[in-house]
């Protein structure tokens, strides 16, 4: 039976991302993916000597400072590919007026007040406040790498900017600070790139890669897209990587909560101490895991999370060399309104008149693509999987291509996209000398990605971020990559394949990876419990000289708390047993966690079946809009700690990390600056309060007291 390091399913760039830092790293990796190819979406094909990209229209910040650049340089793609910078970016067609967007982030600034001058003082601030939203998130993730993240209830102070665009949407972000409907339509053209409206879409989601295309430039590979994946292919290879090809895994077996094996439609099983999905997360988890072997809540947030919406797209070759006529744009936008929502639904309902569309010339960029005197020619529109009826099909996709419905649909948006480019480049048809049509029905052929998604789940102000699903899974061994986790596009999956080779290093090699706000751990030695916890600290700032009891046999409120991860609620007047409540914040948590330890470790209070131990978690000071960071934290806390425990024991009866959103609790019990000294409170049996402490040597002192209750 083989036996690999890491065996990671699909080689899109967000596996070989993962598989070239893995490889690099000494790590024995197995790349298996079903296509004949690498790259995923990351793609070409060929007609004669017309070579067509599938997917890339520009890639942002392949230069010193931008996203993609530190990936490409590690994994060694400049050495094999050069990258041609792309100015102007772009350019686009609206009703009163046509703009052109300078990858040269001053002449943009500059084109867009020429246009709409009165909101000039708008345009400065918008721009400015992305630029320093932008650093905030390098600055985020390098001090991530170093090791030195300050604890979660410091981000608001330390990222402010770049936490405030997280969770508003593009909309409201832009509301801010310029109030015209059309120079905001006309400022959110790249909106199609990450597949929502501005009303809908995740301001952060637009903002990162905006500042990178415009502040580090937009860049072309030379030989397309295929020619970073195959880039990528050959340093996994050089390191001693493998990747086999027609290999479709079909299922990962789990055996006592690990995943151990996987198995492809072919036969193969290949056994790992890790294994990594970039494959789409729905299917990698409800049918190659299976829901059996997952928390339901967690099954729940993956039934929950919307493919994103998909594509229809015309490749043309051409025998005529539009460049040398004069269209010089490398990609031009066409909107016939102002009305972003309008051309979304537009998208949706299948109605390619009025959908917005985009017009990439690759033969500009990428001299080679085409012979001499031709041109490759992309025509591009969002598209809905269900759009008539899932395409005509009903849903039988068993030799869709012979449906005579699909093809009449397929054709009839192949006409209208061709008229309102015509208007544009006259005589169009005549030169068209190769074309292929993709419809949603194709992406999901040749990418397996659930209703042809082209940017993973949907790019929501919720669904982003701490609100997706984590690399990280309740399988310990089971990590994720790719756009279902860090968002679509193709320099988020290199970065998502990055941050997942770091997870799998740092669990491989037994040390901590900072990629989030990470808690402290501490580990029973009797019990292997880890009492890590995450929260957002109480700004109250005062000395941590409190050493107080607290008012023994005081009745406990009627107070219920949810636990984080395992969902069990807590009536802490009806415990029914002894119980200890420790109160701390992230920074105060390895103290929390040591007073833990140090009260499992007698023999009298090892077993949950004596005495129940809960973590109150103060998030006072947390604004309701970041809560969902610090319920991601917990809960990566709790699964964490649940996976430490000496196997037969029940998490749920160990691990019980309890939010106490409002302080309230804390402050019933007198309890302040937990964000300095941790303290803990004494309950027996009967839910009185026996005793409680806040100072140095609790452990001592919460035995201390338990002993006294006995």
């Amino acid at each position: 039976m083989e036996k690999f390091d890491v065996v990671i399913i699909g080689a899109g760039l967000g596996g070989l991302s993962a598989a070239g830092y893995l490889a690099k790293a000494g790590k024995k990796v197995l790349v298996l993916e079903h296509h004949t190819v690498p790259g995923g979406y990351a793609h070409e094909f060929r007609r004669g000597k017309y070579r067509f990209e599938v997917a890339l229209h520009a890639l942002d910040g392949a230069a010193p400072g931008g996203w993609s650049y530190p990936i490409l340089k590690d994994l060694e793609v400049f050495d094999q590919v050069h990258f041609h910078r792309i100015d102007p970016f772009y350019s686009v067609q609206f009703p009163k007026q046509k703009v052109v967007a300078s990858a040269d982030l001053m002449m943009y600034e500059s084109e867009l007040v020429k246009h709409f001058p009165h909101e000039r003082d708008g345009i400065h601030k918008i721009i400015a406040d992305m630029v320093e939203t932008y650093w905030q998130v390098r600055r985020f993730d390098a001090e991530g790498q170093l090791g030195i993240r300050p604890p979660l209830e410091k981000m608001p102070t330390l990222y402010p900017k770049m936490l405030a665009a997280m969770t508003m949407s593009l909309e409201e972000y832009m509301s801010q600070f310029i109030q015209d409907s059309e120079l905001k339509t006309v400022f959110t053209t790249l909106w199609g790139y990450y597949g929502l409206p501005p009303e809908k879409l995740n301001a952060a989601i637009f903002i990162f890669p905006w500042v990178s295309f415009h502040l580090m430039g937009a860049y072309y590979p030379e030989g397309g897209s295929m020619a970073i994946s195959r880039a990528m292919e050959a340093t996994l290879k050089k390191f001693g990587g493998e990747i086999r090809y027609k290999e479709t895994v079909n299922k990962i077996e789990i055996k006592d909560g690990r995943a151990v094996a996987v198995e492809t439609e072919k036969g193969l099983r290949v056994e790992a101490d890790v294994i990594i999905s970039n494959a789409n997360s729905p299917d990698t988890l409800l049918k190659f895991v299976g829901r059996e072997h997952l928390p339901a809540d967690y099954v729940r947030g993956i039934e929950e999370a919307k493919p994103s919406i998909s594509n229809f797209v015309l490749y043309l070759g051409l025998d005529r060399d539009l460049q040398a006529e004069g269209y010089t744009d490398h990609e031009i936008f066409v909107r016939d309104s102002y009305d972003s929502n309008a051309g979304y639904q537009a998208a949706l309902d299948g109605d390619f008149a009025n959908a917005g569309l985009s017009i990439t010339n690759y033969s500009i960029a990428d001299h080679g693509s085409a012979p001499e005197g031709g041109t490759v020619l992309n025509i591009f529109a969002l598209a809905d999987w269900n759009s008539d009826n899932q395409w005509g099909t009903s849903g039988n996709l068993e030799n869709y291509s012979d449906n005579p419905q699909y093809n009449e649909l397929k054709k009839a948006a192949t006409e209208i996209l061709l008229d309102r480019t015509e208007k544009l480049i006259p005589g169009l048809r005549k030169s068209i000398k190769y074309i292929e049509v993709a419809t949603p029905i194709t992406n999901w052929r040749y990418s397996r990605n659930i209703g042809g998604a082209i940017y993973g789940s949907d790019q929501t102000v919720e669904n982003a971020h701490g609100g997706r699903l984590s690399a990280q899974t309740p399988i310990k061994n089971l990590f994720l990559a790719g756009a279902w986790t860090f968002g679509g596009g193709m320099s988020a999956a290199m970065l998502s394949g990055r941050d997942t080779s770091r997870m799998v290093i740092g669990y491989m090699d037994g040390t901590e990876v900072v990629l989030m706000a990470a808690p402290s751990e501490v580990i029973s030695e009797q019990l292997s419990v880890s009492s890590e916890q995450s929260s957002v600290d109480s700004d109250v700032s005062t000395s941590s000289s409190a050493n107080q009891l607290l008012i023994t046999n005081h009745q406990l409120p009627a107070t219920t708390l949810k636990a984080a991860g395992s969902g069990r609620e807590i009536a802490l007047n009806k415990i029914g047993k002894p119980a200890v409540l420790i109160f701390h914040t992230q920074e105060t948590a390895e103290a929390a966690a040591q007073i833990n330890q140090a009260i499992r470790a007698e023999s009298n209070y090892a077993n949950c079946d004596s005495m129940l131990i809960a973590n109150i978690v103060d998030l006072h000071s947390v604004p309701k809009l970041f809560r969902s960071f610090a319920e991601k934290a917990m809960k990566e806390s709790y699964d964490k700690a649940a996976a430490a425990l000496a196997k037969g024991l029940a998490p749920q009866d160990y691990v019980a990390i309890l939010p106490d959103w409002d302080g309230s609790l804390t402050k019933s019990f007198g309890f302040k600056n937990t964000n300095k000294t941790a303290a803990f409170a004494v309950l027996d049996k009967d839910g009185q309060v026996a005793g409680g402490y806040q100072g140095n040597e609790s452990g001592a002192k919460a035995i201390e007291i338990l002993q006294s209750t006995q």
